[in-house]
């Protein structure tokens, strides 16, 4: 492990369980109607395409769906102009009472520009989402929608009486928590490149009122941002979902199925959902992306319900026994840099992988400096070519814990930052909402090898305290640390006994094919990844 441990302190799984919604119905807070406006762009005219809005639109439309919701507006691509979509949104208005909730859900790009009303953004610049048919010249320059012409949308909602949730999978501004290895496979960014408007007739359906206004000024708003002001938001591959995807979308898309209601009492908080999404949006990103939500301030997160269910609880055994196994990923592809057949006759240990050729494969080998790149970050150094199927195994299990965790997530986080953490460098891991449950913690480093790390001999039967922190101290080898926590109201033997078979073996490949064997049911599964590198830091 690349990292020391001081077991001062330490790090949740549910096998995926798909809905059956037949008898499951999603009603607004006050037992009205849901209904949604949905949007997603991929193909622009002047800016660099996307691969994964329009799926992600279609992925939330068929979530709300299959929980009962009828009143459903999809647009796609050129379907979702700045007339259509201000149309569709003031359809649902006025077809919307009191006691409703109105799902708005946008993916796309993002960008932003110069504030129009002076002093109105801390940054000093507007929110924008960019349409297909956006330009900087007439008439493309009024294809696009600034973040206060949505306030005066929901306003309008909340006139009614009607919840809103807004879902927005863009990203205006934000940077990097790690930069990226331009060694692997190039990564698509929900954030337009800068531009200048150069012909600009818009008039902007929001006042100076709408421009200063805060979260104060909303009563019934459940907001969620793919990004906070410091990360930027990717797309990404899903395991088992071919296409590359919004984390936000996907996330939030499981919730209204019915993954965020924790506690099972057919009643979602702003603090379930919140914090089922964000911690899920992590997972997904590879700690690239962290989201914003926002609620009305002052209010209890506990008790404010988002949206509910009719006949949740009476399906939940049902679900639990006929939910489908996850869908088995496409296999992962391996390629290596340079003209020399390093890989060739390289057997695969516990997971098959195959063999191909450029910059696109799940990992690439770098033979002249011994390291493996894998969604932008180097996840192994120090290795050779008889390694890589041990790298391979790392990420097959990494693609497991994804799926296995989706619809349970524990939460687990790495303090300071995301960062890639120098050598000789502190950082921490910390798990949270432990209070009455038991605690199981191993690592799975960049070369494959499973280190079982929590509880120890000594540790016994001792209550968990609310948090668990790990104390770590960066050392060889570096590459990458995935710490896995699991969290379960039951004592946990055999995957216990699992782990140590493990133990200190190269077998990351076991994680990826049997790990689901050993969850107890109501489990949590969380992970968190630790990125490091040798040489002390700048």
């Amino acid at each position: 492990m690349s990292a020391s441990i001081s077991m001062a302190a330490a790090f949740a799984l549910l096998a995926l369980a798909a809905t059956d919604s037949l008898a499951r119905t999603i009603e607004a807070p006050d037992r009205g109607a849901v209904r949604a406006v949905l949007i997603g762009i991929d193909l622009y005219r002047n800016v660099p395409p996307l691969h994964g809005a329009v799926a992600d639109a279609e992925d939330l439309s068929l979530s709300l769906r299959s929980v009962g919701v009828e009143d459903m507006t999809l647009l796609k691509n050129g379907e979702a102009d700045r007339e259509g979509i201000f149309h569709a949104i003031e359809a649902v208005t006025e077809r919307a009472g009191a006691g409703d909730l109105v799902v708005l859900g946008i993916a796309g790009h993002g960008s932003s520009e110069p504030e129009r009303v002076k002093g109105s953004k801390p940054s000093g610049r507007d929110e924008v989402y960019v349409l297909a048919g956006f330009d900087t010249r007439l008439p493309g320059s009024r294809e696009r929608i600034f973040g206060d012409e949505f306030k005066v949308l929901i306003h309008k909602l909340e006139a009614k009486g009607a919840d809103v949730v807004f879902i927005a999978d863009t990203c205006h501004a934000g940077g990097l928590t790690r930069d990226v290895d331009p060694r692997g496979a190039e990564i698509t960014w929900r954030q337009a490149p800068s531009y200048t408007i150069e012909e600009d007739d818009l008039a902007p359906i929001s006042t100076t009122a709408d421009a200063l206004s805060t979260g104060f000024d909303f009563k019934r708003l459940t907001f969620l941002a793919a990004v906070d002001d410091n990360t930027k938001s990717p797309e990404i591959s899903i395991p088992g979902i071919p296409q590359k995807r919004g984390a936000l979308s996907y996330a939030t898309a499981r919730a209204f199925e019915g993954a965020a209601d924790r506690n099972g009492d057919g009643a979602v908080s702003r603090r379930e959902l919140f914090e089922y999404v964000r911690q899920s949006v992590y997972q997904f990103t590879d700690q690239r992306q962290n989201i914003f939500t926002e609620s009305p301030p002052g209010t209890d997160l506990d008790r404010a319900v988002v949206y509910n269910y009719q006949g949740a609880v009476a399906q939940a055994a049902a679900e639990k026994s006929n939910a489908p196994p996850p869908a088995e990923p496409a296999p992962i592809s391996v390629a290596a840099l340079g003209a020399e057949p390093v890989l060739q006759g390289v057997a695969s240990a516990i997971t098959p992988f195959k063999l191909t050729e450029g910059t696109n494969a799940d990992i690439v080998f770098d033979p002249e400096k011994r390291e493996a790149i894998a969604g932008g970050d180097v996840v192994a150094s120090g290795i050779g070519a008889g390694d890589m199927p041990f790298v391979v195994d790392r990420m097959a299990a990494l693609d497991t814990l994804k799926r296995l965790s989706q619809a349970n997530p524990q939460t687990v986080r790495v303090t300071p930052s995301d960062t890639v953490h120098r050598e000789g460098e502190r950082v921490g891991a910390a798990v949270s909402e432990l209070a009455g449950r038991k605690l199981v913690l191993f690592d799975v480093t960049g070369d494959g090898t499973v280190q079982f790390l929590y509880p120890g001999e000594k540790d016994g039967e001792a209550e968990m305290p609310a948090s668990f922190d790990l104390d770590l101290s960066v050392v060889a080898p570096f590459g990458t640390d995935l710490l896995v926590a699991v969290t379960s109201e039951k004592p946990m033997p055999e995957l216990i006994e699992f782990l140590k078979q493990n133990d200190r073996r190269r077998t990351a490949g076991n994680i990826a094919r049997r790990l689901g064997e050993f969850l107890p049911e109501g489990a949590r599964l969380g992970f968190t990844v630790l990125y490091t590198s040798a040489g002390a830091k700048l």
